[in-house]
């Protein structure tokens, strides 16, 4: 059973996740994907309406049409992205293929209830909960966004009313794979204090922090 955290430990484990695009084929125990989904189910959310669906989709044939899905509909975005998009794309390697959802061991697909109140907002926290909880399992995930259609609603048999956010594989990384460093801007940079006069001033942290 996963240990409990302390505050340093819990923010170790934040500095330490990292998105990974490179998976062994390794099977994941059960109780380590249970104990994830539990910390999604476990997010916050608008009046409460716990507005996602968590999709858990094993290795099968269904895999390649939904690697067609993707890389269609990611070939079909990048085409249309403006210039800086396209550059951006380019300074960080990111392709439209997708071999991540042939290899990992487990794909999740993480739908929202369109008609539920601030549903987009509800089923990002509980994505950020369950990535965050899959680090503590020793597993790692990638935060996935396509832009897919009604028809990959179809091919999984969800309902059309509601709307796939974010397609993470699931699994243990590729030890071999590279990653690159990844720093996060300070406190002093993003982070502002409204005083009591009612002036916006600089956030002076009295903490070390490591990017």
């Amino acid at each position: 059973m996963a240990a409990e955290l302390d505050s340093g430990q819990f923010l170790a484990l934040l500095k330490r996740r990292r998105s990974r695009r490179e998976f062994t084929r390794q099977d994941i125990d059960q109780p380590k994907i249970e104990r994830a989904l539990q910390a999604a189910m476990r997010a916050a959310s608008g009046a409460n309406a716990q507005p996602w669906l968590y999709v858990l989709i094993e290795r099968g044939t269904l895999r390649d049409s939904i690697r067609e899905h993707c890389e269609r509909a990611d070939e079909d975005f990048h085409k249309r992205s403006p210039p800086w998009l396209k550059q951006f794309f380019a300074d960080h390697q990111i392709t439209p293929v997708k071999q991540f959802t042939e290899t990992a061991p487990l794909l999740v697909a993480v739908f929202g209830k369109r008609d539920f109140p601030f549903w987009l907002q509800s089923v990002w926290l509980s994505i950020a909960n369950f990535i965050n909880a899959l680090e503590v399992e020793g597993l790692h995930s990638l935060t996935y966004t396509p832009s897919l259609d009604k028809q990959f609603n179809k091919l999984i048999g969800v309902d059309e009313s509601y709307s796939c956010q974010a397609l993470l594989p699931v699994g243990i990384g590729n030890p071999e794979e590279e990653l690159q460093p990844r720093p996060r801007k300070p406190l002093s940079e993003s982070v502002k204090v409204l005083g009591s006069d009612g002036k916006l001033r600089e956030f002076e942290p009295t903490l070390p922090f490591e990017p």
